[in-house]
This record gives C-alpha cells, sequence and structure tokens, in this order.
C-alpha cells in the first residue's frame, strides 16, 4: 500500500499537478518545488508513524528506531565499497539498457514542463546558474526532502515492520517494491532494480540504514555537484 500509494503521488504530481501549476503561471521555480510535494509528504508520514507507535521525539530512540547507527572506523571502507558497487551497478544498467532505456522513455515522456525545468547547463527551472546562488538553495531543499523524507519512510519506519512479516526474505521484497515504486518513471526503475536490491541486503545484513542514506544521498547528489559547477562557471 505504501509503496503503491508513493508511485500514485509521484506519477499525479509530474502527470497533472505540475503541468497544471505551469499553465496556470506559476514559475518554473515553483513547480520545481512542487516535485518535492511526495518526499514531503513521505518524511511527515514516516515521523506521524513513528509517533503513532508511542515512541519520544528523542534522537536516542529515534535513531534506534530508524537503524540510523553511526559507521566505526573499520566500518568506513566497507560503506565506501558498497556506496560504490550501488552506484557501479545504477551506471552499468544505464549504459548496457540504454536502447531499451531510450524505447521507455520515448514510449512514456515526461510532461514538456519537467525538461523545461530541468534545462540544459547553465540553465536551471528557467534561470541562469551562473554566479545565482540562490538556485543552490532551492535545489537544496529538494534535496533534503528527497533522500530524507525517502530514507525516513521506506528504510527507517518501513524496513524494520517489513522484517516482522517476511523475516530474511525482507531485503528481496523490500527492494522489488522499491523499484516498483519507481515505475512512475519507467525508464528509471531498470537502473534502480539491481542496487535496490543489493543495497537492501546489506541494510538487512548490518541492520544499520546509514549504508543507504549514504549511497542514496551520494548517487542523487551528482546534480548537485554539477550545478555547484554551473555556478561557479566551470
Amino acid at each position: 500500500m505504501f509503496f503503491l500509494t508513493g508511485a500514485l503521488l509521484f506519477f499525479l504530481t509530474e502527470r497533472f499537478i505540475i503541468p497544471r501549476l505551469y499553465a496556470s503561471g506559476a514559475s518554473l521555480v515553483v513547480c520545481f518545488l512542487a516535485m518535492a510535494l511526495p518526499h514531503v509528504l513521505f518524511f511527515a508520514t514516516a515521523l506521524y508513524g513513528y509517533r503513532k507507535e508511542g515512541r519520544p521525539f528523542e534522537w536516542i530512540a529515534f535513531r534506534e528506531r530508524f537503524r540510523f547507527h553511526g559507521i566505526g572506523r573499520k566500518m568506513v571502507l566497507w560503506v565506501v565499497l558498497f556506496v560504490a558497487i550501488d552506484i557501479l551497478l545504477y551506471l552499468m544498467v544505464y549504459q548496457l539498457a540504454f536502447p531499451v532505456l531510450k524505447m521507455v522513455h520515448d514510449a512514456f515522456p515526461p510532461p514538456a514542463v519537467i525538461a523545461e525545468i530541468i534545462g540544459e547547463r547553465p540553465m536551471f527551472a528557467g534561470h541562469d546558474l551562473r554566479g545565482n546562488w540562490w538556485l543552490l538553495g532551492i535545489y537544496l531543499i529538494f534535496y533534503f526532502f528527497n533522500i530524507f523524507g525517502e530514507e525516513f519512510l521506506w528504510r527507517g519506519y518501513l524496513f524494520p515492520r517489513q522484517e516482522l512479516q517476511h523475516g530474511s526474505n525482507t531485503w528481496w521484497i523490500h527492494g522489488l517494491l522499491w523499484t516498483g515504486f519507481h515505475l512512475f518513471a519507467p525508464y528509471n526503475a531498470l537502473m534502480v532494480l539491481p542496487g535496490a536490491l543489493f543495497m537492501s541486503y546489506i541494510v538487512q545484513k548490518y541492520k544499520n540504514n546509514t549504508i543507504f542514506l549514504i549511497s542514496h544521498a551520494t548517487l542523487n547528489g551528482i546534480p548537485v555537484v554539477m550545478i555547484i559547477m554551473s555556478i561557479l562557471g566551470v
């Protein structure tokens, strides 16, 4: 239910809400921030679910329930390796399956306004990035809810509850469901699948969601680096 609802939220936001906002005269910046709406709802839902379990809003209790544990020195190299493999799997599928991805993308293209928002360097959301640091701030709002909204809900709140039902099978069930959640953009779901299964297995093995958080933040942080380079005129 959660994964299907999440996919529908993204589908409605991308295909209906944002195009109608733009048609009503909203700026591309406002339309871009609207893309974060599902992530904001994920963030709020995870906190609501946590509170409904009767748990206190204290960092130690929150960290234990959501499994955001520290990464010890002995674990650092393993985490770097896990993150590298996750990103490599994503990029390998992109390279190997590019013709299929392009075909699916052409068959289910995103609305034209999405392409206008993303733009081509140095443009973003209808503005020239060069020298405009405020655009980085706008993107970081989206980036924060993108990473923490998903990690709080999927791995933090839901994964431990799935383990109560599915036990040792949770990693592949969660990985498939999380991949299915990306079917609102079917050309992206194929790239997500290998890394989703791999990292779900690692998360279950180590009972530490910080690993997936780092991986997710690194992969989705690539646009942040590109934006900073464009602002600097690199």
